[in-house]
């Protein structure tokens, strides 16, 4: 009688798991055939057509400005600030006065020094007189000659001393900020102001000596700069290095550009692009448009097909891209889109291999216009 109720209660629970694992079979299957059956969702994307177009390509660099003409003004030799002839920040002409030191005690011994000149071309003067009549030698002459000179050179010398009290500006241009004051003591080489001829700027950059023949004297570039962002200047390639640096490859390029606006300012970081000769016919699409990734840059181009009601369906594939040179908002590829074809420009993010696309007119990187009060 027990081996019949353990008979009875083993085939029971056999049955109840065995129902078990069916119903949980069962789930599954059902599932994976709703996922299977289930239609892909419909991504809202932008997109447009890849062109064929003219590209001109570009040796990039990055280089900083230099005035024409740029130095920080001092003074050659020492003495008491007695009078200052500028104002900070003003605009000066080549040879106007700056600054004036003291010189009373330079024009002291100036005037001994002529007083002692004087005299000395007094006693030559008589002792030429004297040689006529044979009464003096002619060494008495040659020593009276030789005192004049040294008494003339004295004179000279102080009076470069006290031109050199008065400091003048070398050339035109604009002065900075004020470093002195006065009855301050200045001492050789003690920076007075800082003078900057902002007519031209030049801007010293380096590039790779295998671009060395696509650069010479001459040659168109542009620049654009973080301070006046969106707007390129146009300059020439006033000098090129004759020697490459044998540590670095690189050779030194100073290209110059016009200034009369004064927007450019010394020390300026900036973007230097120079054309090369040659025009490429190549494939470009928007930056927007590709997938920056380490394992390879990729877009998704938009393919249409046929669906089962007759009615086209915008599929989407993912393909890896040989990029060039970028410009202006688009991109050349080298490889990997035909002209023409359609690739998205924004909602990329939920696409994958395969996702099926709705291709919207509005910009969806733009925001939305704000609504009517």
């Amino acid at each position: 009688m027990r081996i019949k109720r353990i008979i009875v209660v083993l085939v029971a629970s056999g049955v109840v798991f065995g129902g078990v694992l069916g119903f949980v079979q069962f789930r599954q299957n059902m599932i994976k055939s709703y996922f299977a059956n289930a239609p892909k969702p419909v991504m809202t994307v932008t997109a447009t057509p890849a062109v064929m177009q003219d590209w001109r390509g570009v040796v990039p660099a990055v280089g900083t400005l230099q005035a024409v003409n740029g130095v920080n003004i001092s003074s050659s030799v020492s003495g008491l600030v007695r009078t200052i002839a500028f104002q900070s920040g003003q605009d000066i002409h080549r040879g106007q006065p700056l600054l004036h030191l003291d010189s009373d005690v330079e024009l002291g011994d100036l005037r001994s020094a002529e007083a002692e000149m004087a005299l000395a071309r007094v006693t030559y003067d008589r002792t030429v007189s004297l040689l006529r009549s044979n009464t003096v030698s002619q060494s008495a002459l040659d020593k009276a000659e030789a005192e004049l000179k040294v008494k003339a050179a004295r004179v000279a010398g102080l009076r470069a001393t006290i031109a050199k009290k008065t400091v003048l500006a070398p050339f035109d241009g604009t002065l900075g900020v004020r470093k002195v004051d006065l009855g301050q003591y200045l001492e050789p080489g003690n920076t007075i102001v800082n003078l900057q001829d902002l007519s031209r700027m030049l801007c010293d950059f380096t590039v790779s000596q295998k671009e060395l023949g696509t650069v010479s004297v001459g040659q168109a570039v542009r620049m654009t700069t973080d301070a006046w962002a969106g707007e390129t200047f146009e300059g020439v390639i006033a000098a090129v290095e004759p020697q490459v640096d044998a540590k670095t490859g690189m050779i030194g390029i100073q290209a110059s550009f016009p200034n009369a606006k004064r927007r450019l300012r010394p020390g300026m970081f900036a973007k230097i692009e120079i054309a090369r000769a040659e025009i490429e016919r190549t494939v470009t699409v928007p930056n927007s448009a590709v997938s920056y990734n380490l394992h390879g840059d990729a877009v998704f181009v938009v393919k249409e097909t046929a669906g089962a009601d007759g009615k086209t369906i915008h599929e989407v594939e993912r393909r890896v891209v040989q990029l060039g040179d970028r410009r202006e908002g688009v991109v050349m590829v080298r490889k990997g889109v035909d002209a023409n074809e359609l690739v998205v420009t924004s909602g990329q993010v939920k696409l994958e291999n395969g996702s099926r696309v709705d291709i919207s007119a509005t910009d969806l990187l733009k925001p939305a216009a704000p609504a009517n009060p």
